[in-house]
């Protein structure tokens, strides 16, 4: 320990004696005090005055009680012996404390304050209360026990005063609810304790302070508080485990009391806190919008829907030329005869010494090719070319002409082949695809948003939707693959996305 020499004073700085020095033989009387040590070789050095290290406590407002008598004593609380009034001396740490018991031995001290009991002996309780004082206040085991057996205004704002409050403004809630926290906060056991705040304090600060009070955790001690039981008074130890048992029993009941307490006050101050219903205003109508943005946003979808489908079921039709059973089936007979007629216009071709093929100028690999893949139509387009029907069944009236439309047509159906095996392997990649987004989908969990499609994955719909005309029963399982495939996108597009692009598209 440092000791200064004399009052500190407010200056910034101390003169402090560090060291002493004695040197050669004293031969004349010195001076007493800081001018002897200079001349023994006592160095100085500034240091740095107490007045740094000050609380910043306001002691003006600490004033020792007058009047103090034995008589009155009873009336006066450890605290107002030392001069802290009312919430006063919550703040006051161990320092601020010992400079109040000072003041206090100063005022009565038994020299000058002398008390006599009614035997004339000299009463000292005044004095002795305020050393009780100063060693209960200075231990914080003792005060936190004395500190809860004192008076506390437990009251809590009622709902018709705060509603009444807040007809006025809501600035009267910070009024109403600021004084109730700091009055509990005295019993807070995490500190700092955070400030209530006002209409300016941002949100995140004002929730951190509810759910610091919501977890609050308090120091206040019931023990012996209303006691039934002193077990200092049992007649056995017995007797005296039992009554310290319901002591504790009675403690525990008012400790959850208390709790509950809070957490009414807590629950109460946040459903009026002005600045936490505004934003609980802001959610509900964020929330309503989006919840009316997808309800639109869902009947949008199921129109556009309908109307692909519409769209789609028209051009199916449309395509078919609204044939019905009957007439498809005579339509696939149709098209059986017109591939017998060409198998026996080209095997004339063959009899007659034209080309090397099984066929004559095909091999039997490319009429079936040509079989395969060519429609109604070209197949007829080819038969007219090498002589009709009638050459089938007449070699000498095979026109030679026809040999140029067949191998035309024969390699139309050769790249319609090659998009055949593309298709086929597209097919294969849509389902690796789809066991992929599967696991996806496990993954993430919510409603996936509508998509917006690209410019690249619009251009591979429209080739799809050239590449796989109307009619076909398989059509649009065929373009979802082939734009899957084609543009890997992130998640693959639906049937119902891809019918409902296409609409949008042949708009």
């Amino acid at each position: 320990m440092t000791f200064v020499f004399g009052v500190p004073s407010s200056s910034a700085t101390t003169k402090v004696i560090t060291s002493v020095k004695i040197t050669g033989s004293i031969q004349t009387a010195l001076p007493i005090g800081r001018e002897a040590l200079k001349r023994l070789g006592g160095k100085e050095k500034e240091v740095a005055s107490a007045k740094d290290g000050e609380s910043d406590f306001p002691e003006h407002l600490i004033v020792i009680p007058e009047g103090v008598t034995p008589q009155n004593l009873k009336n006066f609380t450890l605290y107002d012996m030392l001069g802290f009034a009312g919430e006063l001396g919550a703040a006051a740490d161990a320092d601020v404390i010992k400079r109040a018991y000072h003041k206090a031995v100063l005022k009565y001290h038994p020299d000058k304050a002398q008390y006599k009991t009614a035997d004339g002996k000299e009463d000292r309780t005044v004095f002795l209360k305020i050393q009780e004082a100063f060693t209960v206040l200075s231990s914080e085991t003792k005060r936190r026990a004395y500190d809860s057996q004192l008076p506390f205004d437990e009251s809590i704002p009622t709902e018709d005063r705060i509603q009444k409050g807040l007809a006025k403004g809501p600035q009267k809630f910070f009024k109403i609810f600021a004084p109730v926290f700091q009055r509990n906060a005295r019993f807070a056991q995490q500190k700092p304790v955070p400030d209530l705040g006002d209409m300016d304090t941002p949100l995140p600060q004002v929730y951190k302070f509810y759910e610091y009070w919501v977890k609050f955790e308090s120091w206040r001690d019931f023990t012996g508080v209303g006691a039934e039981y002193k077990p200092d008074d049992a007649g056995s130890r017995e007797e005296k485990r039992y009554m310290q048992k319901e002591n504790e029993r009675l403690a525990k009941k008012l400790k959850t009391k208390e709790m509950q307490r809070l957490i009414e006050l807590v629950a109460l101050a946040e459903k009026y806190d002005p600045r936490v219903v505004a934003d609980k205003l802001r959610r509900k109508e964020k929330k309503e919008s989006e919840k009316n943005a997808k309800e639109n946003s869902a009947k949008r979808i199921a129109e556009e829907d309908a109307a692909a489908k519409a769209w789609s079921e028209a051009a199916d039709a449309a395509a078919s030329e609204g044939l019905t059973k009957a007439d498809k089936e005579k339509l696939k007979k149709a098209i059986s005869k017109c591939r017998n007629i060409l198998r026996k216009l080209l095997r004339f071709t063959a009899t007659l010494g034209h080309g090397s093929g099984e066929y004559g100028i095909l091999t039997e690999a490319e009429v079936e090719l040509l079989c395969a893949n060519a429609n109604m139509e070209d197949l007829n387009v080819i038969n007219e070319a090498l002589g009709g029907e009638a050459a089938s069944k007449d070699s000498a009236l095979v026109q030679v002409g026809g040999f140029e439309v067949t191998r035309a047509k024969l390699e139309a159906c050769r790249a319609k082949s090659g998009e055949a095996g593309e298709d086929e392997q597209i097919a294969k990649d849509a389902k690796k695809r789809e066991a992929e987004d599967k696991l996806k989908a496990k993954k993430v969990a919510g409603a996936v948003e509508e998509k917006t499609w690209t410019d690249a994955e619009t251009e591979a719909l429209k080739i799809a939707l050239g590449r796989y005309p109307a009619g076909q029963a398989t059509r649009w399982e065929n373009i979802r693959n082939y734009v899957n495939v084609k543009t890997n996108p992130a998640v693959s597009f639906t049937p119902e996305e891809i019918l409902r692009a296409a609409w949008n598209v042949s708009k």
